[in-house]
């Protein structure tokens, strides 16, 4: 009895209709978090923001996959890549947002006695962090589920 050849894992393809399922795809993965702050307009906008940019950058990462011939053969290589691009955006949110950060903790401005706006960035980079990459994984596997199928077996 011979033992049976080994299948290669074919390549994930887009669902079909693909105009049709990847901005649905899209619209659950970045509205989910959004719709947690339905009665904090300032928060949602940011929100959605940080989720479109974490979005446009995963899906810049798996277009480079894709165009270098290494396209994802399982959903959780999708879903790193948006993990991936939710730690970057999670990790550089605090510098961008000082001044946010600053207003939430009472402070007008970064006077010459309040903290400096590198120093709140560093300090609250872990806290983004933790906040940021639970709702990049539960994003990105919302995104995998809806946007990408199985290809056919090779």
């Amino acid at each position: 009895m011979r033992a049976p050849i080994p299948q290669r894992i074919a390549p994930l393809t887009w669902r079909k209709p693909a105009v049709l399922c990847t901005p649905l795809a899209l619209i659950c993965a970045i509205g989910w978090p959004a719709a947690a702050f339905w009665q904090e307009p300032n928060i949602q906008r940011l929100t959605l923001a940080a989720g479109m940019i974490v979005f446009a950058l995963a899906l810049c990462s798996l277009g480079a996959s894709w165009t270098l011939g290494r396209a994802p053969r399982t959903r959780l290589t999708a879903v790193l890549h948006v993990v991936g691009a939710g730690a970057a955006v999670a990790l550089l949110a605090p510098f961008a947002l000082t001044e946010l950060l600053a207003a939430a903790s009472g402070q007008t401005g970064l006077e010459s006695g309040a903290v400096s706006a590198v120093s709140l960035g560093v300090a609250m980079a872990p806290l983004a962090l933790i906040v940021g990459l639970p709702i990049a994984t539960v994003s990105g596997v919302v995104f995998a589920w809806l946007a990408l199928a199985r290809g056919a077996q090779t």
